[in-house]
């Protein structure tokens, strides 16, 4: 009994701190699992940066490819365009891809892949496609072997004689800083308005001593842009008409060099 009596204590004593550290036991075995599931969190967020880059990746690549499509197509249009101009125009064309161009548009001439080795020669004229029509682009101002130089309509060296499909009006088309076009010498008895079509005349503009205002080297009904506003000169005999030019000279990338046309 005695015994019994001394053991009692001892057992009780052992079963109070059991419980006295079964808090602490939690708190390590609680301690083990926060670092295991660390360990995990830690190893998904570096799956989750591989797949995010895998991804990202994969979505450049087809930016990229959609990129080239896109290009592509366009090239494919306008090389459409160009193939249509050969078969409706009667003239003999020669397909050229414009190489280099001055970024500060000051000056809008531009380099093209062929030259005299092709039969390119100085004054011939330029045409490009616009709206499916055959438009006025500019002319040849030098040549070499295998590249030449185009200078465009809307350069202001440049000038054409000109006509209103409308009115049947004629004047002379001039480049303007810009990239812009006007129409100069138009009598204001011409009745000519906003939204008419500008095409090339195929003539020659004369004074009254007969010394010639504008050369003509183009083929006449190639279009070159609308009437979008009209101005009175002051002098009241003659009105100017600023012109939006048909070709986007900015964008455009292939052109067709005139080698050989009859004019009516």
């Amino acid at each position: 009994m005695l015994l019994a009596s001394r053991t009692d204590p001892v057992l009780a004593l052992q079963e109070v701190t059991a419980r006295a550290l079964d808090p602490v036991r939690g708190a390590f075995a609680a301690a083990g699992d926060g670092i295991s599931g660390a360990w995990s969190a830690i190893g998904e967020i570096g799956s989750l940066r591989e797949t995010n880059e895998r991804l990202r990746q994969q979505l450049a690549g087809a930016e990229a490819r959609n990129a080239e499509l896109e290009e592509a197509a366009r090239e494919n249009a306008e090389l459409r365009a160009l193939l249509g101009l050969t078969r409706s125009l009667q003239m003999d064309l020669l397909p050229v891809r414009i190489l280099g161009r001055d970024p500060s548009n000051l000056t809008w001439e531009v380099g093209i892949d062929a030259g005299t080795d092709d039969g390119v020669r100085v004054g011939m004229p330029v045409v490009a496609a616009a709206d499916g029509h055959g438009a006025l682009a500019g002319s040849v101002v030098a040549a070499g072997a295998d590249t030449a130089t185009v200078r465009f309509l809307v350069d202001a060296r440049s000038s054409v004689v000109a006509i209103d499909q409308q009115t049947r009006a004629l004047g002379l088309v001039r480049g303007q800083l810009g990239g812009q076009l006007v129409m100069v010498q138009l009598r204001t008895v011409d009745r000519v308005a906003v939204g008419d079509t500008v095409v090339s005349a195929g003539l020659t503009l004369t004074d009254a001593s007969g010394a010639p205002l504008g050369r003509s080297p183009y083929p006449k009904g190639l279009l070159i842009g609308r009437i979008q506003a009209l101005e009175i000169d002051p002098n009241a005999l003659t009105q100017t008409a600023f012109v939006q030019p048909a070709i986007d000279f900015v964008a455009v990338e292939r052109l067709l060099v005139v080698l050989r046309f009859t004019q009516e």
